[in-house]
């Protein structure tokens, strides 16, 4: 696993993530959640994972329209109660 500090993280993205900006996001959310809540959940793909004597690790991939619809996505898992555990954007489309 890479770490950027801060400022490599600002500069990685600086001029080229935009609100209006479609990305690929990577969400983590902890709790298991059947792909079926995909259509929900923006068509975002949708795989749980769990180990012996942890709980269970939701992750959501795919390209979100804009942030607006990011926002929709994380509100959708708040409303559910999954408690989120990051949110990465991957790339910028």
């Amino acid at each position: 696993m890479t770490i950027m500090n801060k400022n490599e993280t600002v500069s990685k993205y600086k001029g080229n993530l935009a609100v209006d900006k479609s990305a690929v996001y990577c969400i983590r959310v902890a709790g298991y959640l059947d792909k079926n809540w995909s259509n929900r959940l923006g068509g975002l793909e949708i795989s749980a994972t769990s180990q012996q004597g942890m709980p269970a690790v939701t992750t959501l991939s795919g390209s979100i329209l804009d942030q607006a619809a990011l926002f929709g996505v994380l509100k959708a898992l708040y409303d559910m109660r999954m408690p989120l555990i990051s949110v990465e954007c991957l790339e910028i489309n």
